[in-house]
């Protein structure tokens, strides 16, 4: 490579790993997706009147005499019941009519836990505990809140529970959750009338429950790891983790924020996720009729924002149920893996809070982006079915995209040796035109090297067309649920930084080996391709300093990334220094 080439490719390389970190800061919360409001939306709320249609609150047809009469009395303390499948069991509560917690008790082909809670032999299935805010309880609502109790009553051989509350004035609330095969819930809200009046509902909201991270994961540079997403029936997703430092900001760095996203007031969706890095709940009405909110807090501790849950809200607008009429809200409610199969088997684009799409301001690439990231997941559980071990598959990974790029890496190779043989006629030309007649140098030096059939950047552009490949694979190992305590050699978490004697290492905390190795086979390879290129001492002082620099920013950059990326990373350089070392020996037998 060109000693011109270096300050380029370093920009290059760096942009890598920091891409992700830009777009978070400072251009995603400029550029939210779009997506359109309908027509007869309207700002403000306004409230329907008798009844409406089957969209989620819909009159039945159904008179309130017909109905099961429900008990005014509630129990007074917290009552609890379970439902469950073979791969989830919902530990609900009677304050709220929601959910207290789910296990995720799914087992793999050996009759492990497929998601344990530690990463352990004999550890517990994680647990997604609510009991600090009660998922699917209604905000809005005197009666029903997230500490107001409700009867209680387990239906179906216990695949669905019963919740109900009625009030003095004839008016009731009924709920049915039912847990089906999988990890989706179905969820029937019933609102009746059988009082004199009409009776006004106000405003009412249903939250998911507040989401944490795990004790043991480690937050990356510029990467969300909870957040809250949005899908609009347009189809424009937006994903407000990314934005949770604009959100607190103008919140005035408040400890809690509870908040409508800017231009989402109005934005009727179709779901609203929250999530931390491996599990999600999704909250979907049978028909997109509410609008959308994000809830946090953080850490007041640390001077930066770091959100220590988040939890995501559905907002109806207000009713009024006529004498003797009663309406419907239906839903889904999914709460399991980011597994992005499973995603995309429950439907409703649902696999979109994996963020394999590309919005903002990049929002361009996503042609090439997210089809690249289907992708690349598809073939990396391809080749784990073959081999049972992450690490070796990110491997062989990496070799298939070797494969595939050798042509091009070849080409450069050529290109970067032809560039070392042609060095003396490059010093000869800077000896005689470089101070007297600079113009003429460059015009000399350029008719030099399309006489010798060699490309000054072709050092560079391999890397410029595998940048996208790379932030694709960026993205898929960092939200790849497979990773999570997957082993390798002696790394025992490829989803995170090796982590080797944590808090026992000054300054960066740990010891984590992978990233030192990548900066030594940078260093390895970059002194394998561009020996000798420089004219004068002084160029070659500050190409050895060059040589070096790149290397170690971009161990800065990866020192904390999960070992599953550094991994392909470092194999992608040593299996670049195999081909150049190739290529240099067939010279060497060449020229003898």
């Amino acid at each position: 490579m060109n000693k011109k080439d270096l300050l380029p490719v370093i920009f290059l390389a760096l942009l890598i790993p920091a891409w992700m970190f830009i777009d978070r800061t400072f251009i995603a919360p400029k550029y939210p997706a779009k997506t359109p409001v309908a027509a007869q939306q309207t700002a403000e709320p306004t409230p329907v009147i008798g009844n409406i249609g089957q969209a989620a609150m819909t009159a039945t047809p159904e008179t309130v005499e017909n109905t099961t009469p429900i008990s005014i009395e509630t129990p007074s303390e917290e009552i609890l019941a379970t439902i469950q499948n073979e791969k989830v069991k919902i530990e609900l509560t009677s304050l709220g009519g929601g959910i207290k917690s789910a296990t995720f008790i799914d087992k793999d082909e050996k009759g492990r836990i497929r998601y344990p809670e530690l990463n352990e032999e004999d550890s517990l299935p994680v647990i997604l505990d609510f009991s600090s805010s009660t998922a699917l309880a209604y905000d809005g609502l005197s009666g029903i809140g997230a500490k107001e109790s409700l009867n209680l009553q387990v239906l179906d051989e216990g695949k669905s529970i019963s919740f109900s509350k009625a009030w003095n004035a004839g008016t009731a609330f009924q709920r049915t959750i039912t847990v089906g095969d999988d990890y989706l819930l179905t969820i029937t809200d019933r609102f009746v009338n059988g009082g004199s009046n009409p009776w006004n509902v106000p405003a009412v909201r249903i939250l998911t429950g507040h989401m944490k991270n795990p004790a043991d994961m480690k937050a990356m540079k510029g990467v969300s790891i909870l957040g809250v997403d949005s899908h609009t029936p347009s189809g424009g997703i937006n994903f407000w983790g990314r934005k949770l430092n604009k959100l607190y900001k103008e919140a005035d760095k408040a400890e809690s924020i509870d908040t409508v996203p800017e231009g989402m007031h109005s934005e009727i969706v179709d779901w609203v996720a929250a999530k931390n890095k491996f599990f999600t709940q999704i909250l979907s009405p049978s028909e997109p009729i509410a609008t959308m909110a994000v809830l946090s807090s953080r850490d007041m501790n640390e001077k930066a924002v770091l959100p220590k849950n988040i939890a995501a809200a559905l907002a109806f607008k207000p009713v009024v149920i006529n004498a003797g009429d009663s309406y419907e809200l239906s839903y889904t409610y999914f709460i399991g893996p980011k597994n992005y199969s499973i995603l995309k088997d429950t439907g409703n684009n649902m696999e979109k809070v994996m963020e394999f799409e590309t919005i903002g301001f990049f929002s361009w690439m996503n042609w090439l982006m997210e089809p690249s990231r289907q992708a690349l997941l598809w073939t990396l559980n391809l080749f784990y079915g073959v081999v049972h071990n992450y690490g070796i598959a990110i491997i062989l990974l990496t070799l298939l995209i070797r494969i595939l790029f050798w042509p091009l890496t070849h080409k450069s190779t050529e290109s970067m040796g032809r560039m070392q043989e042609i060095q003396p006629q490059v010093k000869a030309l800077q000896a005689k035109y470089g101070k007297s007649n600079p113009q003429k140098l460059q015009q000399e030096t350029m008719k030099l090297y399309k006489e010798n059939k060699v490309n000054p950047m072709g050092g560079c552009l391999p890397m410029v067309v595998q940048i996208p490949v790379f932030i694709a694979l960026f993205t898929v190992l960092r939200n790849a649920i497979e990773l999570r305590y997957s082993g390798f050699l002696w790394i025992a978490d490829l989803s995170q930084p090796e982590n080797l004697f944590s808090g026992q290492i000054p300054f960066v905390g740990s010891l984590n080996i992978l990233p030192l190795l990548m900066s030594v086979s940078m260093i390895w390879q970059q002194k394998l391709s561009s020996p000798g290129t420089a004219a004068t001492p002084e160029q070659q002082q500050q190409q050895k300093m060059m040589m070096f620099m790149m290397p170690i920013m971009m161990l800065f950059f990866f020192y904390t990334m999960p070992s599953g990326l550094v991994l392909y990373w470092t194999t992608s350089n040593l299996l670049m220094i195999a081909q150049t070392s190739i290529r240099n020996l067939r010279k060497k037998v060449k020229e003898a």
